[in-house]
């Protein structure tokens, strides 16, 4: 209804321009054309969750995500923090530029991470994170730390770090592993999660000859920090998912509440898209209609639809920019094979929802070569598709426009001013409009239009509510002294629309032509004021 907050504004703006301070005053007598609008069914919900069909019938059509489960919470590389490091328990005497210590022959070669819910990986490219070295030397001079990650490499080039650390310093740095490639296999190529290390610690060349102390030495401490696969491959293990009992918002009808509403036809169809390289079984084992004012619940009864659903895995389509080729599998529940008209006459706030899935049901068939790709997952997706060919008792419809003109001091200067909206109708049904005034506490203080004075007369229509011609009608609302007087104290204008069917129990069409056009004029009376 923002016509009428228009019709208001544009009316007092008038006012102020022809105010004037007083010495000679006279009535005059104004007619003046304030607004034009045409409305369709759309201004009431907004235009995008209609969408037309080849007849021209209305559908309210929307998707909503039930489920988006990505990587990230199918597996997760914990943080994960190692030391090495060379000190002796004796005294030895050292020349500079000399190998100390070598791991190539030490159990600390390996290095696994303790990745949960039974994953076992034997492969990962990294999308961000880093390696975090904390080096203390307590030997009074300089030492050299090589350091190899035998199973990273960017490019061909293994992750090598060379560091010569200062006699009695310490510090930390840190080292970007974005876009390394990582082989889980550890040494015999045999194991998972586990990657290969090799290092030597050396007295450094710029350095003399000294002895090395009891205890002295270098303590390294590794940090495989934050790190987010942009890739992972091995077994995901037989891990139990479980999403909900939750509910997703609507958000769509709070502004909409009918009488007695009776859908034709409905339909819900559901997308279980799975982007990840293993297979699922799935069930959606509920799905209600929750509605919260006034409160009441309806849920849906589709047999054995939505049970024991069987989710096969995704394919590579080895190209870096779109790798997944996703699997797709959709279920139409719809007014024939479920209860889904009552469940959506309910007109829900929530669609609530509990599924669940199980990964790989039949073991590790895939031979290690699970996958998943950062940002791919698995989807549940409700497509929901009402035709707009229904019945009601009515439709209400409630919006707030908000108009304060507690300041307009020129309201005092307008004797009496008549409000005149002309209409034409193309809709198959009646309109009674009615706008309450409403104070700084939301409580209603006047009305806009006399009742029994507000109604907008239906189209023409045939048998079936088929319009068949528009009809022109006339609304006119009288501001009295007492009216206008209302209106200093008014902040907000709340119109209340009833939009009555015809002809239950026969459905009416709402057809993507349908229409309403509405031309206001302001007819008023004002004391004008001059020297």
């Amino acid at each position: 209804m923002r016509f009428l907050q228009k019709l208001i504004i544009g009316l007092f703006l008038l006012i102020s321009v022809v105010s004037c301070k007083k010495e000679t005053t006279w009535d005059v007598d104004l007619a003046i054309p304030l607004a034009k609008s045409y409305l369709n069914i759309s201004n009431f919900f907004g235009d995008t969750i209609f969408q037309a069909d080849p007849n021209g019938l209305l559908h309210i059509a929307f998707s909503k995500d039930l489920i988006n489960y990505t990587m990230d919470s199918l597996v997760n590389l914990p943080d994960t923090t190692v030391t090495l490091g060379y000190s002796l328990p004796f005294s030895q005497a050292l020349n500079a530029g000399v190998v100390i210590f070598s791991n190539a022959a030490s159990t600390d070669r390996e290095i696994k991470f303790d990745v949960s819910n039974g994953v076992e990986l034997n492969k990962a490219i990294v999308r961000s994170g880093y390696l975090k070295v904390e080096y203390a030397n307590t030997y009074n001079q300089p030492l050299d730390f090589n350091y190899i990650i035998n199973s990273a490499s960017l490019w061909g080039n293994l992750l090598t770090i060379n560091q010569t650390v200062a006699g009695n310093s310490s510090f930390t740095k840190t080292y970007p592993l974005n876009g390394y490639n990582i082989n889980l296999t550890g040494q015999s190529g045999n194991k998972v999660n586990t990657l290969v290390q090799t290092y030597t610690i050396s007295t450094s060349p710029s350095g003399v000859a000294s002895t090395l102390q009891p205890g002295q030495g270098l303590i390294i401490k590794l940090s495989f920090v934050d790190i987010v696969p942009e890739y992972v491959q091995g077994y995901f293990g037989q891990q139990d998912l479980s999403f909900g009992p939750d509910s997703t918002s609507l958000g769509l009808l709070g502004n909409f509440s009918p009488s007695n509403l009776m859908l034709t036809q409905s339909a819900i169809n559901f997308r279980i898209i799975n982007e990840f390289g293993v297979e699922m079984s799935s069930s959606i084992n509920s799905m209600k209609s929750i509605k919260t004012s006034p409160a009441n619940v309806v849920t849906l009864n589709a047999g054995n639809l939505l049970q024991s659903i069987n989710v096969n895995r995704a394919n590579k389509t080895n190209n870096p920019s779109n790798p997944v080729f996703p699997w797709l599998k959709q279920i139409n529940v719809n007014s024939t094979n479920s209860n889904l008209n009552p469940f959506l006459q309910n007109l829900p706030n929530y669609l609530g929802y509990s599924i669940k899935a199980t990964l790989n049901p039949l073991g590790n068939i895939s031979a290690g070569n699970d996958f998943a790709f950062y940002g791919r997952g698995l989807k549940v997706i409700a497509d929901v598709d009402i035709p707009l060919a229904l019945s009601a008792n009515y439709f209400s419809l409630v919006n707030f426009s908000k108009v304060d003109l507690t300041q307009l001091k020129e309201l005092n200067d307008v004797n009496s001013c008549d409000i005149i909206m002309q209409t034409r109708n193309n809709y198959p049904f009646r309109a009674q409009i009615q706008g309450y005034m409403l104070n700084d506490q939301n409580q209603i203080i006047d009305s806009l239009f006399v009742p029994g004075q507000n109604i907008i007369e239906s189209a023409i229509t045939d048998g079936n509510n088929v319009v068949l011609n528009y009809v022109d009608s006339k609304l006119i609302a009288s501001f009295d002294k007492t009216k206008i007087t209302n209106l200093t104290q008014c902040k907000q204008i709340k119109f209340v629309s009833y939009l009555y069917l015809p002809n239950q129990p026969t459905p009416i069409k709402i057809n993507e032509d349908s229409y309403l056009d509405l031309v206001v004029h302001a007819y008023l009376n004002y004391n004008v004021r001059a020297k």
